[in-house]
């Protein structure tokens, strides 16, 4: 097998099924709702034998930027309404949820589409943003994991691993009020899905030369 050959085989081990792999802790937290607000609860990834649970599958909402471009105020309101609700309806279904948020052509989410997506990390879900066509604008706020020249596909299954490797996000008391605390360890655990997501960048670049 070439050289090119057996990096792209490397990024497909790191993108595919993870059923086999031995670092996988026997709990994780996922989301449910309390009242209007989430809490975390405990979810078995692996059973009395140490075999992964086939039950428990993350599920992850697909979401297009473009549909969320700027015009009628209350166009924007009603599309940031929908966003939320999509991630609402996804927790109450599968409390490993996540969302892959695609960025518009000029590389960027905007602005009612942020807001909505931001609240959903302080609420507990991942959120990775891919770019459509043009790289994606850097996030200051440090809450959204960046796919960088991941597809689509390949930040949907690696999203996938990282729930089932690491779990969902702690989500604050009050979104609408974060502290300063709950900030500092929410950007936290951004990061460690970042390490993976930059793992896996740096492998398709190696590919691709």
């Amino acid at each position: 097998m070439s050289c090119r050959g057996i990096i792209t085989s490397l990024l497909s081990c790191i993108v595919v099924s993870i059923a086999s792999a031995e670092d996988l802790t026997v709990k994780v937290n996922g989301l449910v709702f309390s009242g209007t607000h989430t809490k975390q609860v405990a979810l078995n990834v692996r059973d009395q034998r140490g075999q992964l649970n086939r039950e428990l599958q993350p599920g992850i909402a697909i979401l297009e930027a473009d549909t969320w471009s700027p015009g009628d105020p209350a166009r924007d309101g009603a599309r940031s309404f929908k966003v939320l609700l999509t991630v609402a309806k996804l927790i109450r279904s599968n409390p490993l949820a996540g969302v892959i948020g695609i960025a518009n052509r000029n590389g960027l989410l905007p602005p009612e589409a942020k807001q909505a997506l931001t609240h959903s990390v302080l609420m507990g879900v991942p959120v990775v943003t891919v770019a459509s066509q043009h790289p994606i604008r850097h996030d200051h706020d440090q809450l959204f994991i960046e796919a960088g020249s991941l597809s689509e596909v390949e930040a949907r299954a690696l999203l996938s691993q990282c729930m089932l490797r690491y779990g969902t996000f702690q989500p604050s008391a009050d979104p609408a009020h974060p502290s300063e605390a709950e900030l500092s360890v929410l950007r936290g655990q951004v990061r460690q899905y970042q390490e993976r997501f930059n793992a896996a960048n740096s492998t398709k670049q190696l590919a691709s030369l």
